[in-house]
């Protein structure tokens, strides 16, 4: 798997690197894709204690997404800045 060699720069991210990170992002909004899932459990594998800070950035994407604080516009406005970073 080529995305094994970007472990690495993962090492020192926190939970708001995550939520910029396009390669997380892709894998929130894709959570059945098995080439994300097998990355990010080796990621967890390799750094376990990058598993809290995951499940943060998860937790703060799915949550603002479904609604959550947010009136119909930011939330449309947040899936627009979204999925801009993943196609950039």
């Amino acid at each position: 798997m080529a995305r094994l060699d970007n472990i690495l720069k993962y090492e020192f991210f926190h939970a708001e690197d995550f939520i910029s990170d396009t390669f997380f992002l892709e894998w929130v909004a894709s959570p059945s894709n098995r080439e994300y899932s097998a990355f990010w459990n080796k990621l967890i594998e390799i750094y376990p204690d990058k598993c809290v800070e995951i499940e943060i950035a998860k937790d703060i994407l799915l949550n603002t997404c479904q609604g959550q604080g947010l009136n119909p516009l930011e939330e449309e406005e947040l899936w627009r800045k979204i999925n801009k970073s993943l196609l950039s």
